[in-house]
């Protein structure tokens, strides 16, 4: 072989690997001085559209705190947002976007159960963080895997605050009306065992196919021949309204549990009154130095998992911030953000520190028994 060949051919590799590495390096953004971008994929239209609203508030109140202090670590935060108009596929069309085009470096949502759990998947296939603020685990029904993670601890334990209320009261036989899901699967299966844990029956399951404007009048006829004397209602949307009205026309009168959703159903109501009495099992508990900022920024209080987005919006950035430090000439190594969420204490302006445990739950929520008093909701005392 010729030297002018073998010098040819030299050349033709120089020119393969430059533009290889070109091509790996032009992949995902560069990452001295360049924002923390993350991406989220909410409801700003659909049925979970109130949660959204609530959602990008909280986000955007973060990034703003977080540039005003000068970022972390000198970058600044930045939000790419993609609306799922509350339907799962559209939700998995957002994240693969967010993915492929916009090179988020993590993604946060998934507003409701359903709408979460297929972006679950996805984030361990891309090795992409993914945070559910809003939504809690569900063992065996919403779980999660090495890249995902929730802002609430398992929804059972949360679900379980509601037995001092029921081990008080005249209840014998309750039912649980819930939207078919992993969410209300979930209500169902933990307030049945909290009645035979009280020497009760079990509840009565009535699922439901769809959310909004349903007629509940063959489940309440069929309950109240039953003779069920409590309910509880899992329902957003105008569901809760139509039922309690249904309810009073045909004279049933039960206990009435549900969590705080009930209030959006009344929202545009002069006639407030069959919401009197209703038990509000709330875990959208913020704390009082997040509700001083939020109602600073939007004039209204804060609920709907705000505080929890504005939170995941710290432990995302700093995740991003700080995997991508143990690589820094290596590019952005997005597959190394979920080992270190798992394994770090984070503290933001809202909470005193948050801690995951091994699967990827947070370790505690908030809740508070309400009863509601003339349309507002108050603290429940036993």
């Amino acid at each position: 072989m010729n030297k002018k060949l073998i010098w040819s051919l030299i050349v033709i590799v120089v020119i393969i690997v430059i533009v290889l590495f070109a091509s790996q390096n032009n992949s995902r953004p560069q990452t001295v001085n360049a924002p923390i971008k993350i991406g989220a994929v909410i409801s700003l239209t659909g049925d979970a559209a109130p949660w959204g609203g609530y959602a990008k508030n909280g986000m955007d109140l973060a990034v703003n705190e977080i540039n005003a202090g000068g970022g972390i670590d000198g970058r600044k935060v930045e939000v790419v947002y993609e609306d799922d108009h509350t339907d799962p596929k559209q939700g998995v069309s957002a994240f693969n976007k967010l993915v492929s085009i916009d090179h988020v470096e993590g993604i946060i949502g998934g507003v409701f159960d359903f709408t979460a759990q297929p972006l679950i998947p996805l984030a361990l296939n891309e090795k992409v963080a993914f945070i559910s603020p809003s939504n809690f685990r569900i063992a065996g029904g919403f779980d999660l895997n090495e890249q995902s993670f929730v802002m609430r601890t398992d929804f059972n334990q949360t679900v379980e605050k509601i037995e001092p209320f029921i081990a008080s009261s005249s209840i014998k036989k309750l039912a649980v009306v819930h939207f078919k899901s992993t969410f209300g699967g979930e209500i169902a299966k933990t307030l049945d065992g909290v009645m035979k844990g009280l020497g009760r029956q079990g509840i009565i399951d009535e699922p439901y196919d769809k959310i909004g404007n349903n007629d509940f009048k063959t489940t309440i006829i069929k309950l109240k021949s039953a003779g069920v004397d409590g309910v509880f209602l899992d329902m957003v949307a105008n569901d809760p309204l139509i039922f309690l009205k249904q309810a009073k026309q045909l004279g049933f009168s039960p206990s009435i549990i549900t969590y705080n959703g009930l209030t959006d159903a009344f929202s545009n109501e002069t006639d407030k009154s069959p919401m009197n009495g209703v038990i509000i099992l709330n875990w959208e508990i913020a704390s009082p130095q997040f509700n001083d900022m939020y109602e600073k920024a939007y004039g209204i209080p804060a609920t709907k998992s705000a505080d929890r987005y504005f939170d995941a919006v710290y432990v995302m950035a700093e995740g991003i911030a700080k995997a991508d430090s143990l690589l820094p000439t290596s590019g952005f190594e997005h597959q190394r953000v979920a080992p270190y969420i798992e394994k770090t204490a984070f503290f933001t302006p809202n909470s005193s520190a948050i801690i995951f445990t091994p699967e990827h739950s947070v370790k505690n929520t908030d809740v508070m028994i309400q009863v509601i008093k003339n349309g507002a909701a108050v603290p429940w005392v036993k």
